[in-house]
């Protein structure tokens, strides 16, 4: 199955395939739905069907498109949810995203003709920025595998596949970016499910330990939502 081949998946042997690997024989669109329905249906065969050694660039473009397409879908949502619900659930539901309401934030309340268009002001906005956030997006792996890397050369953990199977466990685990589409309750669930995906890929790639996989996985989240928490507590209590 495997002859050594960029557009093949995973070892001689293995029925599984990682579809993005396949990308130009099915087609980048094709592929990315592929993958994204394999991670979240069996994600530990996805990462096994993984080849490390198939190049840089591939899971790096996985998580720059998966991010922005996320990103993309949550803007979506949200202009829809402020065209459709009402006034006072709108309120609610803007203070739960902890974003304020719209037109608050904006300075037109008061002006209902400019509220009105508001949404497809932030559509604009949302189109023009996709290609910010998607070069955003190829930082963050580096930054997030670059820090777990070190924690499994610290704690002494196997790594046989050297910083590029931590590094291509955390791209692919970026899938779970389009949980954040969900409202209210996104951002913590792509949260949690990018933790365990990328503790299953440490898991699969680079041999490490299930329950040190998970904990090596959840420290920098952990560490994030602390600190966006903290900064929650002091904005209100200033206020």
């Amino acid at each position: 199955m495997n002859s050594g081949d960029d557009n093949t998946g995973a070892d001689a042997g293995v029925e599984v395939v990682n579809p993005w690997e396949e990308r130009k024989d099915r087609g980048r669109v094709s592929a990315l739905a592929s993958a994204l329905a394999l991670l979240a249906t069996s994600p530990r065969g996805f990462f096994r069907a993984t080849r490390v050694d198939a190049g840089w660039w591939g899971p790096l473009l996985f998580a720059g498109l998966v991010a922005t397409l996320g990103y993309l879908l949550e803007g979506l949502v949200v202009i829809v949810l402020a065209l459709t619900l009402p006034d006072a659930t709108l309120e609610l539901l803007n203070r739960m995203e902890l974003f304020g309401a719209p037109a608050e934030i904006s300075g037109v309340e008061g002006f209902p003709v400019l509220e009105r268009i508001l949404p497809l002001i932030g559509l604009q906005l949302l189109l023009l920025s996709l290609p910010f956030v998607f070069f955003l997006s190829l930082l963050g792996p580096l930054f997030s595998a670059g820090f777990v890397h070190l924690l499994l050369i610290v704690t002494r953990s196997p790594r046989p596949e050297g910083f590029r199977g931590t590094w291509v466990a955390n791209c692919y685990a970026a899938g779970a970016f389009l949980l954040t589409a969900v409202p209210v309750a996104g951002d913590i669930l792509a949260l949690v499910a990018g933790t365990g995906l990328f503790a299953v890929g440490l898991h699969a790639l680079q041999g490490v330990k299930a329950s040190r996989a998970v904990l090596l996985a959840a420290i920098l989240p952990l560490l994030l939502f602390i600190g966006a928490l903290l900064s929650i507590l002091l904005a209100a209590s200033a206020a």
